[in-house]
């Protein structure tokens, strides 16, 4: 098995313990979804990410087609991650440049990131069905059970609109800052943004739910999310 730090052998270890990719509830969203990837893990927990006061947890929608290697019924994608993590896609670039703002340079050991869905059915674009979400995201729970692990103080989703009916089932209470048509102007574009505070056991977060970083102006998209975070 590929080197991992303590945190992410404590995610590895609650995704064997759910049996993810392997338990009712997956094997009723691979019955009725066509050509459904394994469920893959977080792509990364930072070895120094607890040395943060801010520890700084970004989500996206869900991973692309089987990246990491096989880890029993799962993909383990902690080190596929790391060689990700220096791409030129605005997913990671983008990302890199917001953990360069805020911790001074853009070492991917500073951040967590994670997907709020496991598997994908599409090896270009989210076409992720209700079901798979309910299953994934309410039934399974595994973001919910991630962040008990993760613990972060600060989350992004990168998920648009399109997740906004289940983000606040993850938490015991969430509180929305702004409204559901609340935007940002990043470039030319309108981009959605909402902010929100919740809570989850006694754990506390500032969340931000913004859009994908795909098509949208770089500078712009990055100097939001970073006042963001220090303003938090």
């Amino acid at each position: 098995m590929p080197i991992i730090n303590e945190a992410e052998e404590n995610l590895i270890k609650q995704y064997k313990s759910m049996r993810l990719g392997n338990c009712e509830t997956c094997k009723d969203c691979h019955k009725h979804i066509e050509n459904l990837s394994k469920p893959v893990s977080a792509w990364c927990i930072g070895k120094y990410f607890y040395d943060n006061p801010q520890r700084i947890l970004f989500v996206g929608k869900n991973a692309r087609n089987n990246p990491g290697t096989n880890e029993s019924d799962f993909c383990n994608a902690f080190q596929e991650a790391r060689k990700l993590w220096n791409t030129s896609w605005p997913y990671w670039s983008y990302t890199r440049d917001i953990t360069r703002t805020i911790f001074g340079d853009n070492c991917i050991e500073h951040i967590a990131f994670t997907n709020i869905v496991k598997c994908n059915d599409s090896p270009t674009k989210d076409t992720t069905s209700s079901l798979v979400k309910t299953n994934c995201i309410l039934n399974l729970r595994v973001l919910r059970n991630e962040l008990e692990i993760i613990r972060p103080t600060h989350i992004i989703f990168y998920t648009a609109k399109n997740y906004d009916d289940y983000i606040a089932s993850v938490f015991d209470d969430y509180k929305p800052l702004d409204s559901y048509d609340n935007y940002k102007l990043i470039g030319r574009r309108k981009m959605p943004w909402q902010r929100a505070s919740a809570v989850l056991g006694n754990q506390s977060f500032h969340v931000l739910r913004v859009g994908h970083p795909q098509f949208k102006k770089k500078d712009s998209f990055v100097s939001e999310i970073s006042d963001w975070i220090k303003a938090n």
